[in-house]
Parts: structure tokens; sequence; C-alpha cells
């Protein structure tokens, strides 16, 4: 169970994908204002869905809101038969976009997302501060114990590399 700095946190950083679903709901018609409710609705469902027993995430979370968001806006859409023939063929029917392009996308992530959990919690960590926190090589030694900023990025290298070969291996082995 998550701490509640934890959740906070997480929270945190959902809300960087709240411009795509805002660009999106007022392409198709919404305010900033609808985009936030939605959004706001998104992140109740993933909350309480993601605090069942049987939740297993298949997607990135990013891609997992989005739908959420996309579903729910053509639900608001309907019950204001506002612009729902326009949503529809562009998203719903959009047959420009094969469906296995999509499975495998998923397919591509869930592999990635395999390799970077192989190859330890500190390396994650560290890739984590770096690309996702946007954390400074300075900082991250500090924080994970490293002796230099050198011996971080020496260890950054390390860590990708692992996470390289470990997704060469895993597309090897499908």
């Amino acid at each position: 169970m998550l701490t509640s700095t934890q959740k906070e946190k997480a929270f945190v950083k959902i809300y960087k994908y709240f411009p795509k679903v805002s660009r999106f709901i007022c392409k198709y018609g919404g305010t900033k204002e609808e985009a936030q409710d939605v959004f706001q609705e998104a992140l109740l469902i993933f909350y309480k869905k993601a605090n069942t027993p049987d939740f297993k995430l298949t997607a990135r979370i990013e891609t997992y809101i989005f739908s959420i968001c996309k579903y729910l806006w053509k639900d608001q859409l309907q019950q204001k038969n506002k612009q729902i023939n326009a949503f529809e063929e562009t998203f719903v029917r959009d047959e420009s976009i094969p469906a296995d392009f999509h499975l495998q996308e998923e397919e591509k992530y869930q592999l990635a997302e395999k390799a970077l959990r192989s190859i330890g919690e500190k390396c994650l960590k560290l890739l984590s501060l770096f690309y996702i926190d946007k954390k400074k090589m300075r900082e991250i030694a500090h924080a994970l114990g490293f002796t230099s900023e050198s011996s971080a990025k020496t260890q950054k290298y390390k860590c990708l590399e692992r996470a390289k070969n470990e997704l060469r291996t895993l597309k090897a082995n499908r």
C-alpha cells in the first residue's frame, strides 16, 4: 500500500498528462474547464480501479488515463449531443490506423517495461530520476549515495546498457 506522500508524488507525475487531454477535449468542442473535470473524473476512476485486488495495468499509465478521458468525453458529447459524428469518425472508427498497430506498440512498451524491471531497483531509480524527474547528475549522485557525479554518470551508462541488453534478449526470445 502506498503512503500518502507516495500517492501525492504519483498524482503530481500523472498531472503531466493533463495538457494532452486538454488539447484533445478542446479540439473536440470542449473547454479547459470541461477538460479539467474529465481529467479529475478519470483520475478517480483510475484510483478506484488501482485499489482493487485484481487490478493489473497492461498499458502505460498515460495511455490508460487518456483512454478513460477519451471515453468519458465521448459520453459527455453524447449526452450533450455535440460533435459526436466528428469524434467517432476520427477516433472510434479510425481505420487509417490498423488495430494491430496499437497492439504492436503496446507489446513494445510491455517488453521495455519488463526489461526495466529486470535491471534492479537502484538502476531503475537512477534512470527514473534522470529521465522522468529530470534531475541533474549531481542531485542523483547525492540522492543515491554515489561518491561523485562522475560515478553516477558511469552507473547510468551501465544501467542503460543493461536495460538495452535485456530488451534485446527479450525480443530474441519471443
